[in-house]
Formats: C-alpha cells, sequence, structure tokens
C-alpha cells in the first residue's frame, strides 16, 4: 500500500481512500503484487475517470494565466473536470432551478464535489466542499483564495464517516453510482447521515460514454423507493442531463 500512496499517479488521493481500497481488494487476493495491481486499477475508476494528471498540469498553468489576466482562464479549468465539462453548457439554469426549489439556500455543502465549488463560488454562495481529490481541492482552495470566495474544500472520504460542516443544504451530485461501485448502501446511508434540512440529489441521465440506456427511470424508482421517510420531497426534475431531486427533512 505504500507504494500505491507514494506513487506519483496516486499520491493526491486522500490517504484514508487509498487504505480503505487496498485493504477491500487484499482480502480478495493471496498476492499482495495482485492486490495492488486492483487496487491502483479502482483508484483510477474512481478519480483518474474525472480528471487525469494531465489536466491537473493544465489546470494550474490555467490558474497562473488567470492571475497573468487570462480571463477565459477560469472557464477552461472548470471543463477539465469531467463533471462541471458535462454540465457546462446549462450550469447556470440547473444551479439557479435548484437554489429556488431550496428556498435560495446561502451555504452549501458539497459532497464528492470535484471543482463544483467553484462555480458555486462565482454565484456567491458560501460552500464547503469534500471530496478524496487532493488535487481538486487544492485547485478549489487556491482559486477561492484568488477570487476572495467563502468557499474551502477539504480532502476526505465519504465512506470513512468523516466529520461534516453544516450548511443549509447538501449537494450530492452524481454521486450515487460512485458510491454504490464501492460499498453497497452507502449512497442511501450518506442522505439520511448529512446534517443539513436540504439536500439536493442528482443523477446522470447518460453513461460516460454518451448513452441513454433508461437511467431516468432506475434512477427515480431507486430514489423515491429509498428516500428515508424524515425527508419530503420539493421537487423533482430534469435540467443539463441531469434528475435533480430536493427534497426537505420534516423531523
Amino acid at each position: 500500500m505504500s507504494e500505491i500512496a507514494i506513487s506519483k499517479k496516486y499520491r493526491d488521493i486522500c490517504p484514508d481512500t487509498v487504505a480503505r481500497v487496498f485493504a477491500a481488494e487484499r482480502a480478495k487476493y493471496k498476492s499482495e503484487k495482485d492486490a495492488d495491481k486492483a487496487a491502483r486499477a479502482h483508484l483510477h475508476q474512481i478519480t483518474g475517470a474525472f480528471m487525469t494528471p494531465d489536466e491537473m498540469k493544465t489546470a494550474d498553468k490555467l490558474l497562473r494565466a488567470y492571475k497573468e489576466g487570462d480571463g477565459e482562464a477560469f472557464e477552461k479549468t472548470l471543463r477539465l473536470h469531467s463533471s462541471t465539462r458535462e454540465r457546462m453548457e446549462g450550469a447556470q439554469a440547473l444551479y439557479e432551478h435548484i437554489l429556488n426549489a431550496a428556498d435560495s439556500p446561502k451555504s452549501v455543502l458539497d459532497l464528492a464535489c470535484g471543482l463544483n465549488p467553484l462555480i458555486l463560488g462565482n454565484m456567491g454562495l458560501t460552500v464547503r466542499g469534500m471530496d478524496i481529490s487532493g488535487g481538486c481541492v487544492r485547485l478549489v482552495n487556491e482559486w477561492a483564495r484568488v477570487r476572495e470566495w467563502n468557499v474551502q474544500a477539504d480532502c476526505r472520504d465519504l465512506l470513512c464517516n468523516p466529520e461534516m460542516e453544516k450548511a443549509d443544504i447538501a449537494f450530492m451530485m452524481k454521486l450515487r453510482p460512485v458510491l454504490e461501485q464501492q460499498k453497497k448502501g452507502s449512497a442511501m446511508e450518506l442522505v439520511a447521515s448529512v446534517p443539513t434540512d436540504m439536500i439536493c440529489v442528482t443523477f446522470p441521465m447518460k453513461t460516460l460514454g454518451g448513452r441513454k440506456v433508461g437511467m431516468e427511470k432506475h434512477y427515480s424508482e431507486w430514489f423515491e423507493g429509498n428516500l428515508p421517510h424524515e425527508f419530503e420531497m420539493i421537487e423533482r426534475f430534469i435540467e443539463a442531463d441531469e434528475l435533480c431531486y430536493v427534497a426537505r427533512r420534516c423531523v
């Protein structure tokens, strides 16, 4: 495991995540070498598929370019992460719809945030983000410092029961597939445990390859059939190729 933790490709990943994934793979394989290989593949799947090391380097260059007056550097940075890139064209409409449905919250707890806090910070919101990518966390915090936003991200693993800050609303955007892939049942456990009265949970409408394969029906049935009883549904809508739910805790 120590070799993974210090390797160039994985050293920016949350240490708790590396330890958790390696332990899970080690339990499956007799050979430590095979476990190491499987753990690396798993870590790439849950982090590298969203933003590559080369894209991270490009993001660092863009931040420097922004400081030197490049007005396009901010949007170019957002397009480097797959999740923000996918929703860029409809981002304004998406977030306005969410915020209106949630009675105009001022603070957001953004779970598995990627670069999403940059969009929210640019809208004037207070944001506390969490992600297992140390590179994304660093970028969010550096941009927030330069732009003087009340935005901060921490490198934490949602499957290791991290402490969460209170906020007006928690965002769990396209998070369910990644969590359930690692631990079945964890996505709804997270919904029940967030320290906010309002939640926004979204789901992808297309695969990473761009195919629509009954995902709306699948995720609708899962969410509406498993949402804890203490929540009431406020709104369901589709925006920017995301199926979105806003719900409020009643008790």
